[in-house]
């Protein structure tokens, strides 16, 4: 699974870490492309803040429009392996998939000129058969993204809030309105948010 995510105003390392805890928790693995390093931002800064997530996880710093470490993407799909896309809206997921494929089989749009930002294209998933081998699916941009019922295979990710959860007063805690709740009460002190909680209130 590619994490595809773009420096500039779209980058978010909350969301980061919410993609790369849904993927794990899939069974799939994770590979995080970092889009669009032809552009004037710093690549090393936002590659290392990514790399603090889970360093065992490979990342690339690619320009899917500049054809700039795309071919590093290939040995993902040696033994015609599936690699599915998934990130936000605009962040060059349809770009990717046409380089990688070596032809024009998505739609793309230019970055926004206020923002930087992409523009939404994909509207729904699509598998395509690469002449090379493999298949990619590519799939539209989410534009917000939560965590429900993480099982114990992403916990780990999360174990600051786990230790907030266990000093609840009631142990099937919500953490929405019950009293006596650790883990809100650390989000209204502001003083010991965890990562996980920090993305799920942003």
């Amino acid at each position: 699974m590619f994490i595809v995510t773009a420096l500039g105003g779209d980058f978010n390392l909350a969301r980061m870490e919410r993609y790369l805890a849904l993927v794990l928790e899939s069974g799939a693995t994770p590979v995080i492309v970092v889009n669009k390093a032809d552009l004037p931002n710093d690549v090393i800064g936002p590659t290392g803040q990514i790399e603090g997530i889970d360093p065992g996880v490979p990342i690339h710093a690619i320009s899917a429009r500049a054809q700039d470490g795309a071919r590093d993407l290939e040995q993902y799909f040696e033994g015609n392996r599936t690699v599915a896309l998934v990130g936000s809206s605009g962040v060059g997921k349809s770009t990717l998939t046409n380089r990688l494929l070596g032809r024009a089989a998505q739609a793309t749009q230019e970055v926004r000129a206020h923002d930087g930002r992409g523009r939404h294209t994909t509207t729904h998933r699509q598998l395509f058969t690469r002449l090379e081998g493999g298949a990619i699916i590519d799939s539209p941009g989410l534009r917000g993204l939560e965590l429900w019922n993480p099982s114990e295979g992403s916990k780990s990710n999360f174990d600051d809030i786990e230790a907030l959860a266990a000093q609840c007063r009631f142990r099937d805690c919500r953490h929405d309105s019950e009293p006596g709740c650790a883990v809100r009460a650390a989000v209204e002190r502001g003083t010991s948010m965890p990562a996980g909680l920090r993305a799920t209130s942003s």
